[in-house]
């Protein structure tokens, strides 16, 4: 460990630059959502306690009462879905989807890689030839 301006900073010398930026990246999208996370309780306790104090007082036409509490309901559950999609992404499928197309892209380029050196060896194969037939 390093002290670096009153903060300890890890330093572990067998990680790559490529594994600690997507280590970065990885930590970077799980604090994104907790945030978000944090946002969606704080704004959503407001919403909900603004609902039943004020509106529930000022408020007496049941029809307003019930549009508004419509709308507060709608607001919660779609956010809550998209809470729930941002969790995925950030724990869930981050890393599957991730390492499923860089394996597809990893398979695709040893099979280019194959390709182009069995191509080689019929060129070489092809030159070969033509020498031996212009020697006879």
């Amino acid at each position: 460990m390093e002290e670096d301006n009153n903060k300890t900073v890890e330093t572990t010398p067998d990680i790559s630059v490529q594994e600690e930026s997507k280590m970065q990246t990885v930590a970077n999208s799980r604090v994104r959502f907790k945030i978000h996370i944090c946002l969606f309780v704080i704004v959503n306790l407001l919403l909900w306690v603004l609902y039943f104090t004020l509106f529930n007082a000022i408020v007496t036409d049941f029809t307003i009462k019930w549009a508004i509490l419509k709308v507060f309901i709608c607001i919660t559950v779609v956010w809550l879905l998209v809470a729930i999609l941002h969790y995925c992404i950030a724990f869930k499928w981050n890393k599957t989807f991730v390492e499923k197309e860089l394996g597809r892209i990893r398979k695709q380029r040893s099979n280019q890689l194959k390709e182009l050196e069995r191509l080689k060896a019929q060129i070489a194969a092809s030159k070969a030839n033509q020498d031996a037939q212009k020697q006879e």
